[in-house]
């Protein structure tokens, strides 16, 4: 359904809103490091790493990222209906 490209990013959304109250709850620590690595805990990704990215840019790689998967998804729709029609027509 023409919807759907829009619906998937519930998940992803949903994950990041996981992240920040992650953090909030490890009380922004990015001294608490994955072990065997020098990763923070806190901030599994770059584009949610509010220390180094800082409000604005979370926003901005979450929005960027969330466009893309629409617009992927909307690719993903666009090809599936022209399998569709060429389907209909042999």
């Amino acid at each position: 359904k023409w919807y759907y490209p829009i619906a998937s990013i519930a998940f992803p959304l949903a994950y990041v809103v996981f992240l920040l109250i992650h953090a909030i709850i490890l009380k922004f620590d990015a001294s608490i490091l994955i072990p065997t690595t020098t990763t923070p805990l806190i901030y599994p990704y770059f584009f949610v790493n509010l220390e180094t990215q800082g409000v604005g840019g979370v926003i901005k790689w979450i929005l960027i990222l969330l466009v893309a998967f629409v617009a992927v998804g909307y690719l993903f729709f666009g090809l599936d209906k022209l399998g569709k029609k060429k389907v209909q027509k042999v």
